[in-house]
């Protein structure tokens, strides 16, 4: 079976709201509800479940809820305009250096989301999982967002390189490069 690695991210400097990620939502921090989600997937037992924050009150949450915090996220990667891609790849290099993990899939789930269902992660993931050969990648999306810079549009009846015609979406980022990345 593959190896997944549910990545969650909850630095601490948000300015909209202070402390969001371990703001009490129905009882629960925040990032306890997708925690939670993560530990209710069928795929559990083969998943790690990383929170990556920059903060030691955030991480003590976040295991007393059943996930791990291996390491601290660095303050560099931590900011208002740190991508996501930052942080991913801090972890996933951390993990192989120091742990020789290496997982097959990077599930990234963000604490903001707790009323999401979990039958919805595993149904992502068992797209990802049957279309692994073909695709690299796999994005749920809504019809809004705040940020521009994480939005795409979808482009139907993609033709693939082999000149099929795939009845998945393919996503386009609206910026490709931000400040050099």
């Amino acid at each position: 079976m593959v190896k997944i690695l549910c990545l969650i991210p909850a630095r601490s400097g948000s300015k909209g709201i202070k402390d969001k990620n371990i703001k009490e939502f129905c009882g629960y921090p925040l990032i306890a509800w997708t925690i939670n989600q993560a530990k209710n997937s069928k795929y559990a037992k083969n998943m790690r479940i990383i929170v990556s924050t920059d903060n030691q009150q955030y991480a003590i949450i976040a295991n007393a809820h059943g996930a791990e915090t291996p390491f601290k996220r660095p303050t560099e990667i931590s900011k208002d305009l740190s991508t996501d891609i930052e942080f991913v790849k801090h972890a996933v290099d951390w993990l192989k250096i120091n742990n020789d993990y290496e997982p097959d899939i990077i599930l990234q789930l963000r604490p903001t989301q707790p009323n999401r269902k979990t039958s919805c992660i595993d149904k992502c993931l068992d797209i990802f999982i049957q279309y692994y050969d073909t695709y690299d990648s796999l994005r749920s999306v809504v019809l809004f967002g705040k940020s521009p810079y994480k939005m795409y549009t979808v482009e139907n009846d993609v033709e693939n390189d082999n000149g099929s015609v795939s009845v998945l979406p393919k996503l386009n980022p609206i910026f490709r490069e931000i400040n050099g990345i």
